[in-house]
């Protein structure tokens, strides 16, 4: 299976200064942070271009920097490690060729190179963390073929009308809702917007399923700088299963290239956010979360960047709403609330968003 906690043999004591990712010769590349490892804050990331074709396989590095400089089971310590890792993109199947360990600016030590690896390789799973490694790997084409995956969305009438991403959604064969206190609910796709990434799913079920939210008028488009918070269930499987909430700030007005379709915001955003709310100071939606938008950046910038991510502006859902006949809940609040306040809105109107691709 694809892994990310592997025991180099030899290393010295030291801390990681950040900047060290892209001055050490050896990891002079660049490198797309993919999520966490486990529930731990070690970062993952992958080295798109180390990415190569050896047979019908691809191969590319894998690097791990943990949170805090560790002692592995040898009595060695180290900041983060690389591993070498093979993939078949066609059956999901991977296994790590090589380990080197680093600590600081040195390489401190690493594993036998695997001569036989071709014939070893086994599943991968599905959680979120490892299909993004395989959606840089393999493109977004083999992150699609994954058994399940998840998402968020926005409740927004009373009828069972629920706003998410399309690509949260086009590639179920079924699709399940469900709220914290609910069981999940049986949903079918009702309308698509390819182009701005916006769908309506729908529960055909007479039970409520939280509350519709309000969204902010048209005639009020977000501002630059204002306070924000992100509502949603990332990394599902990795964390609880309670919906979480994230705040940051309006960055910029326009996503990149340009695009006034969309807003930049600074809300840590996970895979599992995507078709969540954001939310003003007095919890009316001005947004729906894009958490995939962040690869896109890396291959225009080509690099890692932080607490930069992205989400559809309200006005453009609005609208998508609008001509499906969806009457949604106008927002009046003028006044704002407290972050908790902001939070317990959001999560009565959030939904947790599962795909099936079998």
């Amino acid at each position: 299976m694809l892994s990310c906690s592997f025991k180099p043999r030899q290393v010295v004591r030291g801390v990681l200064p950040a900047l060290l990712l892209t001055s050490i010769p050896a990891l002079a590349s660049k490198w797309v942070e993919v999520g966490n490892a486990g529930v731990t804050t070690d970062k993952v990331m992958v080295d798109v271009d180390s990415i190569q074709m050896v047979d019908e396989f691809k191969t590319a590095d894998v690097m791990t920097v943990y949170g805090a400089p560790r002692v592995n089971s040898h009595g060695i310590t180290l900041d983060r490690h690389v591993q070498r890792t093979a993939f078949n993109c066609t059956d999901h199947t991977a296994i790590g060729i090589r380990t080197t360990g680093y600590l600081g600016d040195k390489q401190v030590g690493g594993s036998p190179e695997t001569a036989d690896w071709r014939s070893k390789l086994v599943p991968a799973g599905n959680n979120p963390m490892v299909i993004r490694v395989f959606t840089v790997v393999c493109g977004t084409a083999h992150a699609r073929k994954a058994k399940s995956s998840s998402g968020s969305g926005i409740v927004v009438d009373e009828v069972g009308d629920v706003l998410t991403n399309n690509h949260v959604v086009d590639h179920c064969t079924s699709i399940s809702v469900k709220t914290p206190n609910s069981k999940p609910l049986v949903a079918t796709v009702a309308a698509v917007d390819p182009k701005n990434d916006l769908a309506i799913i729908k529960i055909s079920y007479d039970v409520p399923l939280g509350e519709p939210a309000h969204f902010r008028a048209q005639a009020q488009p977000a501002r630059l700088g204002e306070s924000i918070a992100v509502i949603g269930y990332p990394l599902t499987g990795m964390l609880s299963s309670e919906p979480k909430a994230t705040f940051g700030q309006i960055n910029s007005v326009a996503g990149y290239n340009n695009d006034y379709t969309l807003l930049q915001i600074s809300a840590p955003v996970q895979p599992g956010n995507s078709g969540g709310p954001v939310l003003d100071e007095s919890g009316q939606v001005i947004g729906v979360v894009v958490s995939q938008a962040s690869l896109a950046v890396v291959a225009i910038a080509g690099n890692v960047p932080q607490n930069v991510n992205f989400a559809i502006r309200g006005e453009v859902a609005q609208i998508f709403l609008a001509a499906r006949g969806i009457k949604i809940l106008a927002g009046n609040r003028q006044h704002a609330l407290s972050t908790s306040a902001v939070a317990a809105a959001g999560v009565k109107s959030t939904v947790f968003v599962q795909c099936s691709a079998e």
